[in-house]
């Protein structure tokens, strides 16, 4: 076993730190194992470790590694073994240790290795039940000071209902990795949403509590207990290209909304669009927040004697030697409410307003949309939007993560300052007067509010603070497209320096954004006037603002980074069809870079 040992228990969430020791040698298998040795049959690994293993969070001394082990009917208590060795034979061990894993925790274990060499390939594996796990493989992340290239994904957005997993295929046969940042959205919190949701009796999800979305449809749920969030981990943790990519790369992760609600915001959900009042709830997004916790090998502690956001804060950063520094920031758990109230009636003000502030209905608020998402967080008149933002000045960060988050960039030391962003910094803004239409139509939109547009008092004051800082990106996943931008404090005047660059990765099979424009299309008579606009989504957002370099918004997949001291390398890496359980491997590359010392997006 290791030399020394140091175990903390989290409330409703087991997590061990365990200390390696280089001096360690190879355990006895008389004393570790049965005699004829544990199962390795793939058959046995499926039914005792149905989500494989997962590793992540990596420093240049310490990573995290997960597993669930399937336990034996009506067990409780199950001892797992965890063996990591410098090398694929498992002959030079660095831990070789038990621990008990119970319901309290999903039977999920988090081990948290420390003292560990920096930049150094590990290998782990797991023993339950007289079965051993397939194999996983990790890597530290080399010391502050080495001057060396790092490759990475990004990644967001896997939606399983009704999709496959391609983008994760693909990127499994790409050359090495050091990891994979993923931006949010790592589950769904619905299992048949026709909005944006696919059903195919292949990939469907099973929510057993949950709350009833529509009242005609019994059978359309979104996630409400405990229980049905640890479930949705488990059934997308058992698609199999998920867990061989979990398996060979540690991951660095964040969330975004589905892993609670829906364009939610602090405790809040917007699934009746405010139909039934305040749709508040601290126990659901309490029993998120733990099932995220439970599910994903982050660094990060949970306290279950505290309510949201206090249960838990994921914003933090991970130095990746000289070259890169992630700050990752939390765009859910400290945001204001949206501008525009779902419910609120076209002639409202926001609260306390003076008459020189327009009324919703300048923003495209109408009584024939009562109770909607459409022109209070989606498709809302640029001109009257922004003069009631500026009134409401609503926060996306809070106060303390934005002062941290500029204070983290502007004292990194790293050549790259990466920004870990879940919601789109570039305008999404559509220029509809060009075109014939309705008089009604005849306006400026932005697409969705829910970004970075619905909050541009803040976006400004944080660019206002960067600029100057040099060599600062951005990396973006939520909206479902690749895109390329260079953003500017002031994006109405691009003719100054842009501040920093932004690259969006596309979900990994969520529907693309153009798909979810053309939904919304179809389902309205109201609408009808704008279906032919929509195969034309890219060139009207490129010609609406110049800020836009690269514009690809009826793709998915997952994009590839590779940083030098001398430039930060993009490539999208495109897959058309997630709906085919069969893929012919077609992969689409688009390739950008930004210089060391420009704000620019450049064709590599």
């Amino acid at each position: 076993m290791a030399n020394t040992l140091r175990r903390r228990s989290f409330l409703h969430g087991f997590v061990v730190v365990a200390a390696s020791s280089k001096l360690l040698g190879c355990g006895d298998d008389s004393e570790t194992t049965p005699p004829q040795g544990p199962s390795t049959a793939p058959e046995d690994q499926d039914r005792v470790f149905p989500q494989g293993l997962a590793s992540g969070d990596p420093t240049p001394s310490s990573v995290i590694l997960w597993v669930r082990v399937e336990p034996a009917a009506e067990a409780d208590s199950v001892s797992v073994l965890v063996e990591v060795a410098e090398d694929e034979a498992f002959s030079t061990l660095v831990l070789n240790e038990s621990y008990d894993v119970t319901a309290d925790s999903d039977h999920t274990l988090r081990v948290k290795l420390t003292e560990l060499k920096a930049f150094t390939r590990y290998y782990y594996r797991f023993t339950a039940l007289e079965v051993q796990s397939v194999m996983g493989r990790t890597k530290t992340a080399p010391a502050a000071d080495t001057d060396t290239p790092v490759r990475f994904a990004f990644a967001s957005c896997q939606d399983y209902v009704g999709r496959y997993y391609h983008s994760w295929k693909a990127l499994a046969v790409e050359p090495d990795l050091d990891f994979v940042l993923f931006l949010g959205d790592y589950v769904y919190e619905t299992n048949g949403d026709p909005s944006f949701q696919t059903v195919d009796e292949a990939r469907k999800i099973e929510i057993g509590d949950g709350i009833q979305l529509y009242e005609d449809n019994p059978d359309i749920k979104s996630a409400s207990s405990l229980a049905d969030y640890r479930s949705l981990y488990k059934q997308y943790r058992r698609d199999e290209d998920l867990r061989a990519v979990h398996a060979r790369y540690p991951f660095v992760c964040i969330w975004d909304d589905h892993e609670y609600a829906n364009d939610c915001w602090q405790d809040h959900s917007t699934d009746f669009n405010e139909l039934n009042g305040d749709e508040k709830n601290p126990e659901r997004r309490h029993a998120a927040s733990q099932a995220w916790f439970e599910y994903q090998p982050a660094d990060v502690n949970f306290d279950a004697s505290k309510e949201p956001p206090a249960d838990l804060s994921i914003y933090r950063t991970l130095r990746y030697g000289q070259h890169v520094e992630l700050i990752l920031t939390d765009q859910r758990s400290y945001r204001s409410d949206h501008v525009i109230p779902e419910g609120a009636s076209p002639m409202d003000r926001p609260e306390g307003a003076p008459d020189t502030v327009p009324t919703y209905s300048a923003a495209g608020k109408t009584p024939f949309f009562p109770n909607s998402e459409i022109f209070s967080r989606s498709f809302v008149i640029k001109e009257g939007f922004d003069a009631i933002e500026a009134f409401v000045q609503p926060t996306m960060l809070g106060d303390t993560q934005r002062a941290w988050l500029i204070d983290s960039i502007k004292n990194s030391e790293a050549t790259w300052k990466v920004w870990g962003n879940e919601t789109q910094l570039v305008e999404m803004m559509l220029d509809l007067r060009p075109y014939e239409l309705p008089p009604a139509f005849q306006a400026v939109y932005y697409f969705t509010v829910d970004q970075w547009d619905g909050y541009r008092t803040e976006r400004k004051q944080i660019l206002e603070a960067l600029a100057g800082t040099p060599n600062v990106v951005a990396l973006t996943g939520d909206i479902h497209g690749f895109f390329a931008a260079e953003i500017h404090a002031d994006p109405a005047d691009v003719t100054t320096e842009p501040v920093l660059v932004e690259y969006i990765t596309a979900g990994i099979s969520s529907s693309p954004v153009q798909e979810i424009a053309a939904t919304v299309v179809e389902g309205d008579e109201a609408f009808a006037a704008l279906a032919a606009l929509v195969p034309q989504f890219d060139t009207v957002l490129t010609e609406t603002s110049p800020e836009y370099k690269h514009s690809s918004s009826n793709t998915h997949g997952v994009a590839i980074v590779d940083v030098t001291a001398q430039e930060f390398a993009v490539e999208f890496l495109e897959i058309a069809d997630v709906k085919s359980k069969d893929w012919d491997g077609t992969v689409k590359r688009v390739k950008f870079k930004t210089t060391a010392g420009s704000t620019r997006v450049t064709s590599a």
